[in-house]
């Protein structure tokens, strides 16, 4: 287990973030990178990315699985790259905070062993990181209001994120129930919510709420949308 000094109690933390509209670029969202950078720089080539302009926002689950957890978690310092927090950040997080044997195992056996091989000074600071990402993110594209959060957003009411409990966090990080149950309600109060976490055969549509993760990690396609041309086609 990492055992390491750490002030994550302290952090401070926004469960919450917004981002204007990008006046001057595209605006892209990716599905779970699970450790694939080489397969997402391939993708922003062929799309071709504009580093100056155009902005990419993950839906989380940037580690474990893949060959290159390091480099997905480098992706944190570059100034056109957004994230919300995933459930495998969250147990990288949770490793380190409580250091908990239980915890340690559970993040192990979710792909976590990558990180037998990092220094645990920087295992620290890469906790640090991801206990500052937000558990849901709004992005006004084109006059609409776009939610992303990374597993499903369980509330009726877009605005309900705020002020959300403890249960409603473990579900946007780890919840399954709207597809399993076909949920078609919308949630209200934002034009569409887009989430990743579970896998799909291609990306699905329930109500306003969109699901894009197709397993990039089982060597499955890697889901890049451009959101304001997804727009323009609905």
């Amino acid at each position: 287990m990492v055992t390491m000094e750490t002030n994550l109690h302290k952090s401070v933390f926004q469960p919450h973030q917004c981002l204007p509209e990008n006046q001057t670029g595209r605006d892209f969202l990716v599905s779970d990178l699970h450790g694939h950078r080489a397969r997402l720089d391939t993708a922003l080539l062929e799309l071709d990315f504009d580093f100056n302009h155009d902005r990419l926002i993950s839906v989380g689950d940037l580690i474990d699985r893949g060959p290159d957890s390091p480099g997905c978690l480098a992706l944190l310092q570059e100034p056109w790259f957004w994230s919300v927090r995933g459930n495998h950040e969250q147990m990288l997080v949770d490793t380190v905070r409580e250091q908990s044997d239980i915890l340690w195992r559970r993040w192990l056996l979710n792909g976590g062993g990558w990180v037998l091989d990092q220094p645990d000074i920087l295992i620290r600071d890469w906790a640090l990181d991801l206990a500052q990402l937000p558990l849901t993110l709004t992005l006004d594209c084109l006059g609409r209001t776009l939610g992303i959060c990374h597993a499903e957003y369980s509330g009726a009411n877009w605005g309900q994120r705020v002020a959300g409990s403890d249960q409603q966090a473990v579900e946007w990080l780890w919840g399954r129930s709207r597809l399993k149950q076909h949920n078609n309600l919308p949630v209200e109060g934002v034009d569409w919510v887009f989430s990743g976490h579970t896998l799909v055969p291609e990306v699905q549509i329930l109500g306003n709420s969109v699901f894009i993760e197709c397993g990039a990690y089982l060597d499955n396609p890697l889901t890049v949308l451009d959101l304001q041309q997804w727009l323009l086609e609905r």
